[in-house]
């Protein structure tokens, strides 16, 4: 039966961090063992947001390899690809990551500044060619140290979609296409963790880890926290019906806290914009990549924990070839959703946009 540690934080992070892996029963790391720490570190970020992975937790699974005799312990990650490429190591250095790295004595890496290795014709649902860091690939041990957090295009975003930081930072904006939650799976039949744990540290709950060998099941256990049930994540059943874990809860080994004594319920992005901007739909989603997404919901994000009132309807357009009705008042958003004899004030360029540009486009097409 598949085990999943689903352990409460307290004062000390790196005991948690040693119950949470020593109540799954297995040796994760040996002496001489070269272990790489993935962390979600998509962009700079407050390190309290919950947005990326906590460098406090970074440093206590750190210093449990180096505990445990690990040879060489490396942090890496390969950021967002809205996140500009010559400010990539802020999310390193900003976010108190590096920090760790120079005080434990072990390496941090950013991805792109290093070599990759070349897949191609991998699946109709991948790229014709796409490049994984060599780093999953020379280590002897993969921690995947993902964030409990919910997602637009895939509900959420926990330790299967964690390891699409390891593509290069072009080729992640590729992944969208046709399907990204297919996608995603055929990149987690090449990359297998050997351990996940999921940062829910900055959550309601007052702090839980959630192990397992067992990708599906961690992402599984990660979604019924939050009251989603994991049957209907997309990227969950697909991953199932490939082979890659088990995605029922009641066939699960649950150990530690009690799952429901702990759920709470979370609203979904969608949920939430509906709520606040009523008159606000948003086209073409499902074709658009991180690069317009991240920074178009988190500066909606931003206005509705502002306050803002939609005083218009809006339609906001993402991707190629956007079908946009006559007279609607609209956006357009990325280099992508370009309309031949539309150009003007209506459109918020770059690929990716930059935040303060879609924040001034936004307001003036809803709110002022």
């Amino acid at each position: 039966m598949t085990k999943v540690s689903l352990t409460r934080v307290g004062r000390d992070l790196c005991a948690a961090v040693a119950e949470a892996i020593d109540e799954l029963g297995q040796r994760v790391i040996a002496p001489g063992d070269r272990v790489l720490i993935k962390p979600n570190l998509v962009r700079s970020e407050d390190p309290e947001s919950g947005e990326i992975t906590h460098f406090r937790l970074i440093e206590a699974v750190a210093r449990y390899c180096l505990d445990c005799g690990a040879a060489e312990v490396t942090i890496g990650e390969g950021p967002s690809y809205y996140q500009p490429k010559s400010r990539l190591r802020e999310c390193f250095t900003s976010t108190g990551v590096s920090e760790v790295a120079h005080r434990l004595g072990v390496k941090w890496v950013i991805f792109d500044e290093h070599s990759y290795r070349i897949f191609r014709k991998v699946s109709d649902c991948t790229p014709n060619e796409f490049r994984i860091t060599e780093f999953v690939f020379n280590c002897d041990k993969l921690i995947n140290l993902p964030v409990l957090k919910t997602h637009y295009l895939t509900k959420v975003t926990l330790a299967m979609k964690n390891l699409k930081g390891c593509l290069k930072w072009e080729d992640k904006i590729q992944f969208h296409q046709p399907d990204l939650n297919r996608a995603i799976v055929e990149l987690n039949k090449i990359i297998r963790p050997t351990l996940n744990i999921i940062d829910a540290t900055k959550w309601k709950t007052g702090g839980l880890l959630i192990a397992s060998s067992d990708i599906v099941a961690a992402d599984s256990v990660g979604c019924a926290l939050m009251e989603i049930d994991p049957m209907q994540v997309r990227m969950i059943t697909l991953g199932t019906a490939a082979g890659l874990g088990e995605s029922d809860i009641t066939r699960m080994d649950i150990i530690g806290e009690e799952l429901k004594r702990l759920k709470f319920k979370v609203k979904l992005p969608q949920e939430q914009l509906r709520q606040s901007f009523p008159g606000l739909e948003i086209v073409g989603a499902d074709k658009a990549c991180s690069g317009c997404l991240i920074p178009l919901i988190s500066t909606l994000m931003l206005l509705r924990e502002r306050g803002a009132k939609m005083n218009k309807p809006l339609t906001i357009y993402l991707g190629k070839d956007p079908r946009i009705q006559e007279d609607e008042p609209h956006l357009l958003v990325g280099d992508c959703a370009e309309v031949k004899g539309k150009e003007g004030d209506n459109k918020v360029a770059g690929c990716p946009p930059e935040r303060e540009t879609m924040l001034n486009s936004l307001v003036q097409a809803m709110v002022e």
